[in-house]
């Protein structure tokens, strides 16, 4: 919304300059996000008249000529060729610097003074094409005036960027309202209506209406006005809609498209002539029914779209466009006028499905005035009767089955107060919104009870009025303060689970990565859900953006997954990535929904270096649970094989915590990774942190560091190929005893030395005590113990050299 400072004037007092409206409308709400001069380098061109022309002694082509420029009598040489005596034409004095850098000095052209420059259009900036001669103005203006002041240029453009609730200030009036809100002892002065009571015809012996959809159309008023004459509008309202960005076209359609700047209500002129039967009709357009608006396109409508009609045909798209069947020309001696209010949805659906947005549209689909309807008309109305000779008609024609009913709001000063931070009594409250517009119904007991006015459709609850006492207020008035908190101590249990969880990912080499909690079906379709899948236990959005964003998060693997897949399609070879965030399942009951937090990670491209090569991806990731868990004090978890879906048989681990399942690790299916680029044998996991907060021991027990030394064993087995290293691992560290401190795994080995369905695995043992040097019997004994209970639990062997 573009707002011309002198235009604004009009309706209201203004205390401000230029300057200090900007801060004080951004302060208010109304976001300015520029201020433009529009006689920017010409604010120092002055009007002079050419008074005499003599011509040059010394040069064919070039004149002298003696201006009047209301103070001084200047000589000025140019070549124009269009200077004539009596004219009236723009002066750039010495000193004076033009738009297009050069600066104007006291000079002498082949011999003779010359002290200025006579301007053309192109050299004030005022034309891109360049002119033939000097500018010439009409016989008004006056010698020594400044150019900005004849051209209506002097006057600052306020662009503002208003969201939707600020839809009341997309007119002149509604920003004057705001503006008397914010001083004291002004008033908004209403634009002049004075209609001639000579006409006594009778509207309806010219015209009738028939609204059909009551709920599209709540409101729908017309007038006649006759004997019009098109021609072109007056200057200072060309002016006006110049600087609001609106093109001039003739002084009828001026006059609609200024009173929709000034009161935020659109309005539409029709050829009366061109109407059948001289019947209006409001209804939804007919299957296959075709319109050509004003843009010359022909327009395929739907029967969710409102037409205004003839009974004939389609004359006008309601609230979007005018038909060219019905258009003003200059041949036009009737007008029909339209002023309407339009069911905001239904016109936002229509602009937007025929890709056809307008003024009126924008302001319709945002909600106007409902009560403003009448007055919006009848001003435009007796703009028609001033400047275009028409002759209102008598009587107005409104179709209004449902009178608007004031919204009524019960305020509470304790919860306003509290809100916002202040002390305000009801009596304040009372005034601050009386000025806003809103009628206070009464005070009681620090209760207020306040009735919305009808150009106020975004408010609709406590809320939206606090906001309004806020702005009223001055949000820079308001005291900083530190919110109540009813939390004790510090952070949640599970706060600080994801804070350490955070930090112990990070530090084993993973990035952390944010992802949108809002998903499509189409993230899950490579996972392979069966049908009874939990995660497609989908909780769905009411009115999403579109189906790419249409459910709420079951997994964060998705999300990883796109990123891995992103990042390996730009060469990145090596990628370890981790996610902390909440899930979402449908359910049936009082919540419609159960959140869950989940830890989730991936990675892809794990240097080959070690005796996992084959799935380092894999044991990466093992490894960095298990020293997860293990910061956190947690021995009971356990690796079992597991089957998902999308990951790859054989290679996959649910992890088990206290005899139940807490996530799942394992590489993803081979087809995904070639489908998605990835790299070979990409791994993900998935944890249920709210799982994990139960098993959690933070408590450090302090241990010495140990005095004597250590001995190391190796061991080689063979075991079933069906026997899991994690269930041998345990058991050692469960049944050994106390001064084994340490059990590795280093090698896994399945080849032709070995028998077939049998596989070797070799281990490291560190044998210590705290109180004495182990001595090899003690050692061999339990070295022994150990290969027993291999033998008897496992059937183990002993693998030869």
């Amino acid at each position: 919304m573009k707002v011309s400072y002198n235009w604004l004037k009009r309706y209201i007092d203004l205390s401000y300059t230029p300057e200090e409206l900007d801060y004080v409308l951004t302060m208010a709400g109304l976001e300015v996000d520029s201020m433009e001069y529009l006689g920017e380098g010409i604010e120092d061109i002055i009007i002079g008249e050419i008074e005499k022309i003599e011509e040059h002694p010394n040069a064919d082509k070039l004149v002298i000529c003696q201006l009047n420029t209301g103070d001084e009598l200047l000589q000025i040489v140019t070549g124009a060729p269009n200077v004539v005596e009596g004219a009236r034409v723009p002066v750039a004095r010495t000193g004076v610097e033009l738009p297009n850098g050069m600066k104007i000095k006291k000079t002498k052209l082949r011999g003779e003074p010359s002290n200025g420059m006579l301007c053309s259009t192109d050299e004030l900036g005022l034309s891109q094409e360049r002119a033939s001669g000097i500018m010439i103005l009409g016989e008004e203006a006056v010698p020594g005036e400044k150019l900005v002041k004849y051209l209506g240029l002097d006057d600052y453009v306020f662009d503002l960027d208003l969201t939707p609730n600020y839809a009341r200030c997309l007119g002149m009036l509604g920003i004057a309202r705001e503006l008397k809100s914010l001083q004291e002892d002004v008033k908004v002065k209403r634009p002049e209506i004075k209609i001639n009571n000579d006409n006594k015809e009778d509207i309806r012996d010219y015209v009738s209406i028939e609204v059909m959809d009551k709920e599209l159309c709540p409101r729908y008023t017309g007038q006649i006005i006759k004997n019009v004459k098109i021609g072109p509008s007056p200057e200072w309202m060309q002016q006006n809609l110049k600087a609001a960005g609106i093109r001039p076209i003739n002084n009828v359609v001026d006059i609609t498209n200024y009173v929709l700047l000034e009161y935020n209500q659109p309005l539409h002129a029709f050829d009366f002539d061109t109407i059948n039967e001289k019947k209006i009709i409001v209804r939804r357009a007919r299957s296959g029914e075709k319109l050509i608006t004003l843009d010359d396109q022909e327009r395929q409508l739907n029967e969710e779209m409102l037409v205004i009609a003839d009974t004939k045909e389609a004359v006008g798209l309601a609230g979007v466009m005018g038909g060219a069947n019905s258009e003003v020309t200059e041949d036009t001696s009737t007008i029909f006028l339209e002023s309407a209010y339009f069911n905001p949805v239904n016109i936002r659906k229509t602009a937007k499905k025929l890709g056809l947005p307008s003024e009126a549209s924008h302001r319709f689909e945002r909600g106007i005035d409902i009560e403003g309807v009448v007055e919006a008309g009848r001003r435009a109305a007796y703009l028609m009767q001033e400047y275009a000779a028409g002759e209102v008609v008598s009587g107005i024609i409104d179709i209004y089955p449902e009178p608007y009913q004031p919204l009524e709001i019960v305020l509470e000063t304790d919860y306003v107060n509290n809100i916002l931070g202040i002390s305000l009594t009801a009596k304040d409250i009372s005034q601050m919104l009386n000025k806003l517009g809103f009628l206070i119904k009464g005070e009681k007991e620090g209760l207020v009870k306040v009735a919305v006015p009808s150009y106020r459709n975004d408010v609709e609850r406590e809320a939206d009025l606090i906001e309004e006492l806020a702005r009223v207020y001055g949000y820079n008035n308001i005291p900083v303060t530190v919110p109540e908190s009813k939390q004790q101590g510090g952070k949640t249990s599970q706060q600080s689970l994801e804070d350490i969880s955070r930090e112990l990912m990070i530090s084993a080499g993973l990035d952390e990565i944010i992802n949108f909690s809002l998903q499509g079906k189409e993230d899950y379709e490579l996972f392979r859900l069966p049908e009874d899948s939990r995660l497609r236990e989908w909780v769905r959005i009411k009115n999403p953006l579109n189906e790419s964003y249409a459910l709420m998060r079951t997994s964060l693997l998705p999300g990883i997954v796109e990123l891995l897949s992103n990042n390996a399609k730009r060469q990145i070879d090596r990628m370890a990535v981790f996610e902390i965030g909440n899930v979402f399942f449908r359910q049936v009951g009082e919540e419609p929904f159960q959140q869950e937090l989940k830890l989730a990670g991936g990675s892809m491209g794990y240097p080959e270096d070690s005796w996992q090569s084959a799935a380092a991806d894999f044991f990466y990731l093992k490894g960095v649970l298990e020293s997860y868990f293990s910061r956190l004090g947690i021995d009971s978890f356990l690796f079992k094989p597991a089957r998902q879906s999308f990951l790859h048989p054989g290679r996959t681990a649910s992890i088990e915590l206290d005899g139940g399942e807490i996530g799942y690790l394992g590489e993803l299916l081979p087809a995904i990774i070639t489908e998605l680029d990835l790299k070979e044998r990409t791994a993900l996991f998935q944890l249920d942190l709210t799982a994990v907060i139960k098993a959690v021991n933070l408590d450090k027990k302090y241990s010495k560091l140990p005095k004597y030394p250590a001995v190391e064993r190796d061991l080689a087995i063979l075991v079933k190929n069906e026997i899991n290293s994690g269930e041998i691992l345990r058991l050692l560290k469960r049944e050994a005893g106390d001064i084994l401190k340490k059990v590795e795994i280093f090698d896994l080995y399945e080849g032709d030395q070995i028998p077939e369905g049998l596989k070797s695995l070799a281990f490291k043992l560190l044998f210590q005590a705290e109180d004495r040097t182990l001595r090899d019997e003690e050692v061999n004994e339990l070295f022994n113990k150990i290969l027993k209970l291999l033998r008897n639990f496992f059937s183990a062997e002993i693998r030869g050299n």
